[in-house]
């Protein structure tokens, strides 16, 4: 009788937390608690050795990225969601996926996303931005903010208040002015529509509110970005994916568009709402919980499969 030990981990996703690093933050690098969360990414791709691995982050100082390129053993791939969707957002994304090239320019602008008028009364913005005073900071950054229907949005963040750095004020005319919906900024992300509005803690739905969905959204990841990566996997079945920091699991559509069948699907992440919503998309998500509290040695050891032939 010969016994054979699988080590069946195909995929590691990961976008670890990106404040320490990010142009818009403090650039507070490996230093930042948050950041210091790439190095359980690190851990996790040594203990699992994943056939393919994807960590997606912000655009940073090189210094910071050569740390990561040193850690990953690849060089970044630099892409911008501007190719996918009406969303300025340059992102550095490490794999060991093969021949990743850059997706096909769709020509995407905020008229081609943006609901009706109609839709979008609670979210007319016209008469806060008349009441910013010129000459302080809350009235530049407002108009600052402001793009046209022939523009692509600004990099969302995890806020929509007019005079937030990652907000995106849509001038529809001279007189009208709208924030984007959640569902606006769902297409931004190209997500499905009303993909975060309803979650599941407990085996009971809930509705999520827009201050949430705007984080978890503006917190996650392009999805065709993702896809159009993930695509370029040779294998169309892979048996275990791992996703750390998962969010509302973006990678498990990426991974539907990208046509790729999947048998399981780990997650790490923390916040309940943004688990919530995995949990009402994609209830067969097992979840892993704090990715700093993670034995990843058990965990290998769970998942490797005895198979006997005789």
């Amino acid at each position: 009788m010969v016994i054979r030990r699988f080590e069946m981990i195909d995929l590691l996703l990961g976008g670890s937390p990106c404040q320490g690093f990010s142009f818009a933050g403090k650039q507070l690098n490996f230093f930042d608690p948050r950041s210091k969360l790439f190095f359980d990414y690190v851990k996790a791709l040594e203990i699992l050795k994943p056939k393919y691995f994807l960590l997606e982050n912000v655009k940073m100082k090189k210094e910071y990225e050569d740390v990561i390129t040193q850690h990953l053993g690849v060089k970044p791939i630099e892409i911008n969601s501007a190719l996918v969707s009406a969303q300025d957002r340059k992102r550095l994304y490490w794999t060991n996926i093969p021949n990743v090239t850059q997706p096909e320019d769709k020509k995407l602008v905020l008229k081609h996303i943006v609901e009706p008028e109609i839709n979008k009364k609670d979210f007319d913005i016209t008469e806060k931005m008349k009441q910013k005073k010129p000459g302080t900071l809350a009235y530049e950054k407002a108009w600052k903010n402001v793009r046209s229907l022939n523009e692509k949005s600004k990099t969302l963040l995890t806020g929509q208040s007019i005079s937030n750095s990652g907000a995106t004020n849509i001038k529809y005319s001279d007189s009208k002015y709208y924030k984007p919906t959640p569902i606006e900024a769902e297409r931004l992300q190209t997500l499905p529509d009303n993909y975060t509005a309803i979650g599941v803690i407990d085996g009971k739905e809930i509705s999520i509110s827009n201050t949430q969905r705007y984080k978890m959204i503006g917190n996650g990841w392009t999805v065709d970005v993702i896809a159009h990566i993930l695509s370029f996997i040779p294998e169309k079945y892979l048996h275990t994916v791992v996703s750390l920091f998962d969010g509302i699991s973006c990678g498990q559509v990426a991974l539907e568009r990208a046509g790729k069948i999947y048998n399981r699907y780990y997650a790490s992440e923390i916040d309940k709402y943004a688990i919530a919503v995995t949990q009402k998309n994609y209830p067969h998500t097992m979840q892993l919980g704090d990715v700093t509290k993670i034995d990843w040695e058990s965990f290998k050891d769970r998942l490797n499969l005895i198979q006997k032939v005789s």
